[in-house]
């Protein structure tokens, strides 16, 4: 079988392929640093013994750097991208390229089910029930606050 990927925009602003066939396990290696120094290393590893290491910037002290640093973000960031290779593997391609030309958009679809029901025409709905339907950006955390997750640093094989 071809392999599959997924375009990951870096910080640099290229798009860099990473292979999202063959999964074996993922899994957040200890961080790289701390404070404002502090990077989160995310490893792939493959079914035939291969691995990659999918590095993120230094937080920073400006705030304007957001790594998925806490627990609940790095799981996420996990989850997002299982979602990603069960989307990949879904495809009938060989060597499809996810993400797009510009790269992953880092969005993740709702941890939980949400209920779906039918509504009236001209009845009006709660902008939370659709919105509690679509994916968001994954969250990263920066010196003093939460926002969307900034782009990787690098990737490359370890």
């Amino acid at each position: 079988m071809a392999s599959k990927f997924l375009n990951i925009k870096l910080s640099d602003g290229s798009v860099t392929p990473l292979r999202i066939s063959d999964v074996a396990s993922m899994k957040f290696a200890a961080d790289v640093g701390s404070g404002a120094s502090l990077q989160t290393d995310l490893r792939i590893t493959y079914t035939d013994g291969g691995s990659v290491k999918v590095l993120s910037q230094e937080r920073g002290s400006a705030d304007t750097v957001f790594i998925p640093s806490t627990a609940g973000q790095k799981t996420e960031v996990i989850r997002a991208m299982w979602e990603q290779i069960i989307a990949s593997v879904a495809t009938p391609w060989n060597q499809p390229v996810s993400g797009g030309d510009n790269g992953w958009d880092y969005t993740v679809t709702p941890s939980s089910p949400q209920a779906s029901e039918y509504k009236k025409q001209n009845v009006d709905v709660a902008s939370s029930v659709f919105e509690g339907k679509q994916s968001s950006a994954l969250q990263g955390t920066g010196s003093a606050s939460t926002a969307d997750m900034s782009a990787w640093l690098s990737i490359a094989a370890v």
